[in-house]
């Protein structure tokens, strides 16, 4: 099985060909204030994630004041530069947004973090920033990671009990899977994204999601499967229809975080991105992945980078409750060389013409071919659009979380679609002419036959 992330991503497949603005929402960047730019000693001494600075001010039966109050508190909280944001999401109604899984909106999740206690080290009004800007523009999320610089080396090994592996100084990031669910979920539900962000950087350091069965199987019992062999903590309700899953960063997680918080530079991962991708990848990989390195285990991947398409289709189906279908478009041999593909261009095409209609963005892992089609790298992607110049030719409007670039892009179909290795399809927008043979059904053999 292909393990495109584990490929070397430092040579694009396309240049930027134009930029599209996501959500015609135009801002300056925030800024941090002067006495958050450092972090000492002091407050990286509670390492345990789970510590509790000061008791919650919320009470979770108790109503949530009005809107007009939690708009002021949540100004309170930021900056100037933030308010001219928050202005524009309000103005697009974004703020009363209500795509949550318990329904909550994104005023009231971002207030919620004002009123209770985050992880020790990470900074409130800086999370609110980078939560708000996140949702403004979805395109500024990265998967860059920051360097660990030589001053907070000795903090860190205090917070750990060991000492800094050289391989965590300088990471050449893998988590493009895992930015680009997080770029989703900014884009497509910014109240899931703020209530992510709420539970990722509090106390619990954890966010519970509600999905049906139907969502991650065909059946109870293969969901069951899924649930066990990822590792998956989770709680199934007595009629046996509905999963509750908690999604949690690794411990190394909030390390990284803190460096963010206290250093980081443009271009590199906010804290939350550091929180996010962590959680995504830590469910894809049956809690292995360590943050510090930016590595994983877990049975489905012998590389120790990256995610397999069978273990990105089953983070998106638990991140957006919706059942999606891993289909491999392209044929590799064991040596790595594309010797056919599983469909016509034009059928893959329409799969995500299809999938966009419906209203879902679709991650693509595509290929850089070299010589005699050998596969030379690798990269994730998220189309987001499809539109055509005037002369008919068609394009792909994109985005990448690794080229550096606070918009969108567009790809021309013809190089595009050749490259395409996999995507997480919705099962609504194949056709009963479509004959899928999903990748996780191969493995699930194999385990059978191994055991």
């Amino acid at each position: 099985m292909l393990n495109i992330q584990k490929l070397d991503i430092s040579t694009p497949v396309y240049s930027n060909a134009a930029s599209v603005k996501q959500n015609d929402v135009s801002y300056s960047n925030a800024t941090l204030p002067e006495d958050l730019k450092q972090v000492n000693s002091e407050n990286l001494k509670a390492y345990h994630p789970s510590f509790m600075a000061k008791k919650s001010s919320v009470d979770a039966k108790s109503p949530l004041p009005s809107r007009k109050e939690q708009l002021k508190k949540v100004l309170s909280t930021t900056d100037k530069s933030t308010h001219q944001i928050l202005k524009l999401l309000d103005e697009k109604g974004i703020l009363d947004n209500k795509d949550s899984n318990d329904g909550s909106s994104v005023l009231e999740n971002l207030y919620k973090i004002t009123q209770e206690p985050r992880i020790q080290g990470l900074n409130t009004s800086q999370i609110l920033t980078e939560v708000i800007t996140s949702i403004a523009n979805p395109a500024t999320i990265t998967q860059k990671f920051g360097d660990i610089p030589a001053e907070s080396i000795k903090d860190i090994e205090n917070q750990t009990g060991k000492p800094v592996p050289k391989s965590a100084y300088n990471v050449v990031s893998s988590s493009c899977v895992a930015a680009s669910i997080e770029f989703n979920l900014a884009s497509r539900t910014p109240a899931e994204f703020a209530r992510f962000a709420l539970g990722l950087t509090g106390n619990n350091y954890s966010v519970k999601k509600t999905v049906n069965m139907s969502d991650i199987s065909s059946g109870f019992a293969e969901g069951i499967w899924k649930l066990r062999e990822f590792n998956t903590e989770s709680s199934v309700s007595k009629d046996w229809n509905t999963v509750s899953i908690n999604i949690k960063p690794d411990r190394n997680a909030i390390v990284r975080a803190r460096v963010q918080a206290s250093y980081r530079d443009k271009g590199e991962r906010s804290s939350v991105d550091v929180l996010m991708q962590s959680a995504i990848l830590n469910l894809a990989s049956q809690n292995s992945y360590d943050a510090l390195i930016d590595e994983r285990t877990g049975k489905f991947n012998p590389d120790k980078s990256g995610l397999t398409d069978f273990e990105k289709n089953y983070a998106e189906q638990i991140v957006f409750a919706t059942p999606k279908v891993s289909v491999v478009y392209q044929n590799l041999d064991e040596n790595g060389y594309l010797v056919g593909y599983n469909c016509k261009p034009e059928e893959t095409k329409q799969h995500i013409i299809k999938s966009l209609q419906l209203g879902h963005n679709v991650i693509i892992g595509y290929t850089h071919l070299g010589a005699d089609n050998k596969v030379e790298g690798g990269h994730e992607i998220t189309i987001t659009g499809y539109q055509q110049d005037k002369d008919g030719k068609g394009y792909f409007i994109c985005n990448d979380t690794d080229d550096d670039i606070d918009n969108l892009i567009t790809v021309s179909e013809e190089k595009l679609l050749p490259l395409i290795h996999h995507a997480g399809i919705p099962k609504e927008a194949l056709s009963s002419n479509d004959i899928v043979v999903e990748t996780w059904r191969e493995i699930l053999d194999n385990y059978k036959a191994n055991r």
